[in-house]
């Protein structure tokens, strides 16, 4: 194990050194000017660097109102060459160039920048009358989802053309980097409402590999690209990006809208746009050069879970991260839990049952976590549950906060938010993957998964759609014993030499969704969306301390929104949603091996092992109404209110046995003592009401610094408990969730942040009222309690994000420390080894720790990070020697590289680490388990090819590449001996095809 974690780890170190190799493809070594005279002649030097293909270069340059023009650059000595931009091209607010060879064979290669994303240069003096636009310093309006831009160019968008031609757009983007009040320049040759757009020239589409990677991460990175001026035409998406990220108050509304997060209907466009002039909303923020250079590359991400708007994570109010499309493919990720382990903060871990479980900051519990699809909660509302490891094959993107977010979701958003967003898109988009897990006795555990996806506007009406199928035959790891060693042994079940078992993680997932979105004019968008998702599988180990290979968990979701949304005046954007779900699952769990003796009697003989089974169904109905409101050019106010009536719909709870151990002559049957958590007060326990109401206003004081005010007030239903214990009705608790935060960009590099939340979640239904029957099968578990009370986190953060810039390279460092202080949380502790009632700890928990990343972008495709946390979660109500949690790791290290091999193929490598992990010592029974789980270290290496005729990707992954015996812990270590092992080396092989 040490060796396997050494050479994972000198592998890591020899990447991570080797990340400036860059593929030897010919490139200009130069770095643009920030400012120029005006009416003075600009020299350009630069140095060629493998440039035995290029014959000669040529700078493609223009000014306000002009389309590209040409000048040639010379070679002075050496690899050394130069190019004079002519001073009468030199005029304000300023002009944007880029470089390109011609090869020997014609084809013309970007050198240095591209079309789609030139270099820009400021021009001291006031801009000429052509280049303004009249109104446009007047602010933009407020957005609607449709304006959201797509991560991914379809294949029916115009790419952005690197030729020159009259109608070329002006080079408006410069104007972001003006003083307040200098308005933008006007093009050219406008183009009509709708958009339409000249096709680029002959042979201009296809200049370069480079420029076709460069309209490709222009889509991806679309959100923050500042090169052009927006229009309502859904074919030039380089155009309509800018707008919706140049003004926080065309920023894409929030990623609580499912399904509608992506491109719009014309229509949608135009009446949004049309009509900014009149609007009162917040002026554009100055962007600076740095800014606009950083937003070409994938480290400038958005997050919209903070503000119920999308903002760059570096300003955004909260410690957040987000990964698009593009940063998903690059880590190897074939599910969400793959995406969320590198998460700084975050560590993913599976408990017996196989359920993934997501640790934040040292904490772990289902519940405290909330998890959103397309802004829809996932979590169930008996047990906290979410099925949330989905395929990414369909993701836009993955967004994670870490710390409170009651303010904005209500309860439950207790240590951590993850939304989900489905990219709905316009075009088709298919992959298949196939591979799975060597084993032991030469055979080949097989994983297939397909995908297919597919988008398009007729109109007004646009309609999606999307599925994926995957079936999997996992791992298989030897379980050398379980809490039935003793009996197996002894009943002649397996000899003392064999093993108690081997896991299983055979799975059966179906995910299939649509909608819709319909322009109707000034009566607003209308949008539906519904998914259905399907979950059979396997228990990894079994329900508690047995190995089970017979179990079988099924899981479905049914899901569907409805949305409006629609401009009020000139500064009110309104939006409504309802939304329904029901989650149903039947986990048929067996207790003990196939003809498993209790006794000696004929009825005490179980051919199929001692099995208990647990139905359930629950459904939600939730209806909410929010509004963004622009006070001024530099306050915002984002209202809204939401009810949430959930409900238990079906409860069964039912075993092969009876309490004294013995075959039930009818079979399934509910224990005797047990009550029917429907009829508890009269079914005052199976429902739940809640009332919610938020504020949030974001106010920029001055222009580095943002302060931001929330508070949400939620009226819950917990049921009441009279002096014997038992439930007697039902009252409603309300719960007042402030949020603060401070925003400062001390310069255009560095931003500082000081936040403070509270969030508050109330205690489950299973945490509240399930029972379970006495026997000698079940000592250990954990039972409800009706006299829990909500759990409360106040959380204070500090957090500093610098970025700096050196030619092509970049580089951004983010740093957080946080201090989070819980009251009354609540907490499974086994202080007896019987069936044990959950309680609050009343003197509360505390987590401290410190978060850091680093990233550096070398090039498009070269590019190297890594992330580190160090938390500790220390329980308030034992001694001080005693107090440390540590069943989760206390450290973590992610690290990954990318680097091009050749013009087509890149290889990534990602290194997952966690530290040590020990039993907690809350009790003697906890003290005297004791456990220890080694430090890991897992190691993905990937190798993708850049698109093939810009359709068909192929990727070739390997997880986990030295086979690191990575394991988790169990309930019960002294039974489970060896915890709990988990999967092993894997590879899969995935082709993607986008049309």
């Amino acid at each position: 194990m040490k060796n396997t974690l050494a050479r994972a780890t000198l592998l890591s170190l020899v990447l991570f050194l080797a990340v400036p190799v860059r593929a030897e493809e010919p490139s200009l070594l130069h770095s643009a000017p920030a400012r120029a005279e005006a009416n003075v002649p600009l020299r350009l030097d630069g140095t060629l660097v493998e440039g035995a293909r290029i014959l000669e270069m040529q700078v493609r340059y223009r000014g306000p109102g002009e389309p590209f023009a040409r000048v040639p650059m010379e070679r002075q000595y050496g690899d050394l060459y130069r190019a004079v931009i002519p001073p009468e091209h030199m005029v304000p607010p300023g002009i944007e160039y880029y470089v390109e060879g011609l090869t020997a064979d014609g084809e013309r290669i970007a050198i240095f920048q591209s079309a789609s994303r030139p270099a820009r240069v400021l021009v001291a003096g006031e801009a000429p009358a052509s280049a303004r636009k009249p109104g446009a310093s007047e602010p933009p309006p407020l957005a609607t989802v449709d304006e959201r831009p797509s991560t991914r160019t379809p294949a029916t968008q115009e790419r952005p053309r690197p030729s020159s031609s009259d109608d070329d757009d002006s080079m408006a983007a410069l104007t972001a980097d003006l003083n307040e009040g200098v308005p933008p320049p006007t093009p050219k040759n406008s183009r009509d409402s709708r958009g339409s757009s000249t096709p680029p020239p002959k042979g201009t589409s296809a200049t370069s590999r480079d420029s076709s990677r460069a309209s490709r991460d222009t889509s991806s990175t679309s959100r923050d690209v500042p090169t052009r001026e927006s229009q309502p035409s859904r074919e030039s998406p380089s155009r309509d990006v800018v707008a919706s990220r140049e003004s926080p108050s065309r920023e894409a509304v929030t990623a609580r809208e499912p399904g509608v997060t992506r491109d719009a209907t014309s229509r949608d466009l135009v009446s949004t746009r049309d009509t900014g002039s009149s609007r009162g909303e917040p002026a554009a923020p100055q962007r600076t050069e740095l800014e606009d250079d950083l937003a070409l590359y994938s480290a400038e991400d958005t997050l919209a879970l903070a503000t119920r708007h999308e903002e760059k994570v570096r300003k955004v109010p909260a410690i957040g991260a987000s990964f698009n499309r593009e940063q998903i493919s690059v880590l190897g990720a074939r599910t969400v839990a793959d995406v969320l382990d590198v998460v700084p903060g975050l560590t993913v871990s599976r408990d017996v049952q196989g359920f993934h479980r997501t640790a934040v900051r040292g904490l772990r519990n289902d519940a405290e976590v909330l998890f959103l699809l397309n802004g829809h909660r996932l979590n169930n509302f008996f047990d906290g549950k979410a099925l949330m490891n989905l395929p990414v094959e369909n993701l836009e993107r993955i967004e994670v906060i870490r710390g409170p977010g009651s303010a904005l979701y209500g309860a439950g958003a207790f240590l951590g938010v993850v939304n989900i967003v489905t990219d709905t898109s316009d075009g088709v988009r298919t992959a298949v993957s196939a591979g799975g897990f060597p084993e032991k006795d030469d055979r080949l555990a097989v994983t297939v998964n397909g995908h297919a996806s597919a988008g398009h506007t007729f109109g007004d009406l646009r309609l999606f759609a999307d599925v994926d199928v995957w079936n999997q035959s996992g791992d298989a790891n030897i379980i050398e014993h379980d809490g039935l060693d003793d009996e197996s042994t002894s009943q002649g079940l397996r000899s003392v030499e064999d093993p108690a078992g081997r896991t299983r993680d055979d799975r059966f997932l179906l995910n299939v969704g649509g909608g819709a979105t319909y322009s109707m004019g000034d009566a607003g968008r209308l949008a539906a969306s519904v998914r259905y998702l399907s979950e059979n599988r396997t228990a990894l180990l079994g329900l508690f301390d047995v190995v089970a290979e017979d179990s079988e968990l099924k899981w479905n979701v049914l899901m569907a929104d409805v949305h409006w949304e629609k401009n009020i005046g000139s500064s009110i954007l309104l939006r409504a949603r309802a939304g329904f779900d029901q989650q149903t699952t039947d986990r048929l769990f067996q207790i003990t091996p196939r003809n498993f003796r209790t006794g000696p009697d004929s009825n005490q003989l179980f051919d199929n092992g001692l099995r208990e089974q647990t139905q359930i169904s629950v459904r939600s109905l939730t209806g909410g109404v929010d509004a963004d409101i622009v006070l001024s050019s530099n306050n915002r106010l984002s209202v809204g209110a939401v009810v949430e009536q959930q409900s238990l719909g079906d409860y069964t709870y039912e075993t092969n046995y009876t309490l004294d151990a013995r075959v039930r002559p009818g079979g399934f049957t509910t224990p005797e003592g047990l009550a029917d958590l429907l009829e508890l007060a009269g079914g005052a326990a199976s429902r739940r009401l809640t009332v919610g109401a938020f504020a949030q206003d974001q106010w920029t004081v001055i222009a580095p610094l943002t302060l931001t005010f929330g508070v949400r007030v939620d009226a819950t239903q917990l049921p009441t408990v009279g002096t014997s214990g038992d439930i007697t009705g039902t009252r409603f608790v309300a719960r007042v969730n402030p949020r603060v935060g401070l925003v400062f960009s001390a310069t255009d590099a560095l931003v500082l942040k000081a936040l403070y939340g509270r969030a508050f979640r109330a205690p489950t239904l299973q945490e509240l009222v399930e029972r379970i029957p006495d026997t000698d099968y079940n000592q250990g578990r954990f039972e409800g309690n009706p006299s829990l009370q909500p759990a409360i986190v106040d959380t204070f953060e500090l957090g500093a994000d610098l970025i700096q810039s050196a030619g092509e390279a970049r580089v951004r460092l983010r740093a957080n420390a946080y201090l989070e202080l819980f009251s009354s949380p609540i907490v499974p502790v086994d202080t007896s080894g019987n069936i044990v009632p959950l309680r609050n700890r009343e003197l509360g928990v505390r987590v401290y720790g410190i978060e850091g990343e680093a990233r550096l972008e070398a090039s498009k495709r070269a590019n190297a990070w890594f992330n580190a946390s160090i938390s500790r979660a220390q329980d308030m109500e034992l001694p001080s020697q005693s107090r440390l949690l540590t069943d989760t790791p206390q450290a973590r290290f992610n690290a990954g590289v990318s680097m091009p091999i050749g013009a087509w193929v890149n290889f990534d490598v990602v290194v997952r680490t966690g530290a040590e992990r020990r039993n907690n010592s809350r009790s003697v029974l906890e003290l005297v388990r004791r456990y220890k789980i080694p430090a890991y270290s897992l190691v993905t290496a990937q190798i993708r090819t850049e698109p093939i005729l810009d359709i068909w990707e192929v990727s070739l992954v390997a997880h986990n590449v030295f086979d690191h015996d990575l394991r988790d812990d169990v309930p019960r270590p002294d039974r489970v001996t060896g915890n709990l092992p988990r999967e092993g080396m894997s590879g899969y092989l995935t082709v993607r095809a986008h049309f």
